[in-house]
């Protein structure tokens, strides 16, 4: 049994997945569980699709070519006319660092390999990824690569197995259970991937592809597809109000709104439940014929507006920006979709030159845009002056210096001679101060600098992205990736044998023990309470294991505390209120800022207090008691992109920093 004839619920279902989706981007307090939107479209789209390629291998008329050139035809025109108007809308507001990266987006999308670029590139929930004009596609792209893998599967059983509707199921049975436990493992191991990838996700297309071909249904009985109709609806229903980004997702999770999908489909697989009456709905219908369109244009109208400093939660700017997707999802599906559908034969070949040909320009546009660094020649001299604290960054010696500690050499005293990129401060040749930490410790390299020339010492920055100084193998980049323990024993080591007169710690403290971005927590990588907890754990135990450490050496120690995070790249929020008028951009509220850095600042604080460590606090000097946090000074960028120091900023902790390492160094 197939799904051959129109279901009009399965439209209605299309317009709940498509609401939730949009109202959780546009704010995720509104409906926390929102995002589940996209799976209930995994469940659809298996449903739908194996329904088409099974019925066709049965009657033995299925063709590949055939199938794909439909897919084309439904998918390719409206993603290339949203493409490119992004890149249009990108090169008039984006600056240049953000063309480029929008620009590498959108080379990924093209290739329907989105999701793989942002499972490298960011967290889904992060508050930085709220302005990632593309993120949506990721999962297009998961749908793009099932349409191309699954049909071929079935293709080849039934060449070799023949139309057995069993072994289909058993194929179907076997994936979706392994798609699932490797989704769960995911979920707990690598978060950020597990949330990305085709094979954590295929579970979900797989449950839609069972009903499809087991023809489930059929033989239910009024009461019980009200049962069915009833309980789906209650699945989803909680799925939305009790699932939220804190959860590790999707893992088992899924299975929540998924069943709750299969359920609904499978209520009206052979009549027409009352409890799903709502579904039918003209009103439903008509927006899930245009769910497409409007899953399309949703999120870069949501995306863009953010750019330009407006809030999409706001009501004037909520109405606004609905209507603009409405007309735009409207008319898209009206004179795109639906001519593209009525295209015969000659026009849907015609058609796969045309899209290649899109394909190829869209790459070169992306090529152009990536070799120039983002076309500064766009943006106004004034403008552009802004972008500078971020350039500075690119070419400084900070990044030459953590460069150079990737090798296998680890002589101290050698990189801190004069010549030295890693050079801090003036004076004698060898290096009094350490400054030890990850890419923020590079960030904060020119304050200390400034420190040291006043004290008229030397010093010697030893720093790798990603890599705090903890030497905890739990702690550091992946628990599954030993680079960070690796570089941080070795630096103690070199730390021990040199003895300074001083260390100074600095990192994103918060990210190592609980992730995400900004000062929200709800913006925090999809970790399980219990694997925060662990991390918290690991945390304290490898702060107090190096306290013991230099302790029993007799070096000092200043603790530099994380700076607020403002969660959105300073300069270009700065410049782009410069450019269009709109209002200044603020920093985080102070207390917001506490709230992000309690857990991580509490147990630095008990080491700190046990040691007797000096610490320097970035909130003091950058944040007003019960107020904001300032992210620029007359005008000019206190950070360069949404967490990093600029030469300025660092600066503005040259006094506290002077301030605690002169006893330091008296003592010895």
């Amino acid at each position: 049994m197939t799904p051959a004839a129109y279901r009009p619920d399965v439209d209605g279902l299309r317009a709940v997945a498509v609401l939730s989706v949009v109202a959780f981007h546009l704010n995720a307090d509104w409906l926390p569980g929102g995002f589940v939107g996209v799976d209930i479209f995994f469940v659809i789209s298996g449903y739908l699709i194996t329904g088409i390629v099974w019925s066709e291998l049965a009657a033995g008329r299925f063709s590949l070519k055939t199938f794909y050139q439909r897919r084309i035809l439904r998918i390719v025109p409206a993603y290339y006319l949203v493409l490119a108007a992004s890149f249009l809308v990108a090169a008039l507001v984006l600056m240049p660092v953000e063309f480029d990266a929008f620009s590498m987006s959108a080379r990924a999308s093209v290739l329907f390999a989105a999701n793989f670029w942002f499972a490298q590139r960011i967290d889904y929930f992060d508050q930085a990824s709220e302005q990632d004009q593309l993120l949506h596609l990721w999962s297009l792209a998961v749908e793009e690569q099932f349409y191309i893998v699954f049909p071929l599967l079935l293709t080849l059983l039934v060449r070799f197995a023949g139309t057995s509707s069993r072994r289909a199921l058993l194929l179907v049975l076997v994936l979706g259970a392994a798609s699932l436990a490797a989704s769960i493992a995911m979920a707990v191991v690598a978060p950020r991937a597990g949330f990305f990838m085709p094979y954590t996700r295929a579970f979900e297309l797989m449950i839609g592809a069972l009903l499809a071909i087991s023809g489930a249904g059929t033989r239910l009985s009024p009461a019980a597809r009200e049962a069915a109709g009833a309980l789906g609806l209650a699945l989803i229903a909680g799925s939305f109000v009790l699932l939220s980004e804190e959860l590790a997702y999707p893992g088992g999770w899924a299975l929540l709104p998924c069943l709750g999908a299969g359920l609904i489909i499978l209520s009206g697989t052979d009549g027409q439940p009352r409890v799903t009456a709502a579904l039918r709905w003209q009103v439903s219908i008509a927006i899930g014929l245009g769910s497409y369109s409007l899953y399309l244009w949703h999120w870069p109208v949501i995306a863009f507006a953010r750019t330009l400093g407006l809030d999409p939660a706001a009501p004037a700017t909520t109405a606004s920006l609905l209507l603009l997707m409405a007309v735009l999802s409207a008319a898209t599906w009206r004179f795109v979709e639906q001519p593209v559908r009525s295209w015969r034969h000659k026009e849907a070949a015609r058609a796969f030159g045309l899209f290649a040909g899109l394909s190829l320009a869209t790459l070169a546009v992306t090529v152009v845009v990536e070799a120039t660094d983002g076309l500064p020649q766009r943006i106004p001299p004034r403008v552009a002056g802004l972008m500078a604290a971020n350039e500075e960054w690119r070419t400084s010696d900070r990044l030459a210096c953590m460069s150079r500690w990737s090798d296998d050499s680890f002589d101290l005293a050698e990189r801190g001679q004069s010549d030295s990129p890693c050079r801090l401060g003036t004076g004698e040749r060898r290096a009094s101060v350490v400054l030890w930490g990850d890419s923020h410790a590079a960030a904060l390299a020119p304050g200390v600098d400034a420190a040291l020339a006043e004290l008229e010492i030397g010093g010697l920055l030893v720093a790798k992205a990603g890599c705090p100084p903890l030497v905890d193998p739990r702690i550091g980049g992946s628990e599954l990736d030993g680079t960070c323990q690796q570089f941080t024993t070795r630096v103690l080591d070199g730390i021990l044998a040199v003895r300074p007169d001083a260390v100074i710690l600095v990192a994103r403290w918060t990210l190592i023990a609980e992730g995400g971005t900004g000062v929200d927590l709800r913006f925090a990588p999809p970790l399980s309470a219990s694997l925060r907890r662990e991390r918290l754990k690991a945390f304290e135990e490898a702060a107090e294991a190096l306290a013991v450490r230099l302790d029993q050496a007799g070096i000092p120690v200043i603790l530099v505390h994380t700076v607020p995070e403002p969660g959105i790249n300073v300069p270009s929020a700065i410049a782009v209120s410069d450019r269009f008028g709109f209002a200044e951009p603020v920093g985080p509220e102070r207390e917001a800022a506490l709230l992000r850095q309690h857990a991580t600042r509490a147990a630095l604080d008990r080491a700190a207090r046990r040691h007797d460590w000096h610490v320097v606090d970035p909130l003091d000097v950058l944040c007003s008691v019960g107020g904001a946090c300032r992210i620029e000074a007359a005008g000019e960028p206190l950070y360069f992109d949404s967490n990093h120091l600029t030469v300025r900023g660092a600066e503005t902790l040259s006094p506290d920093l002077a301030e605690g390492l002169a006893p330091l160094l008296r003592r010895n």
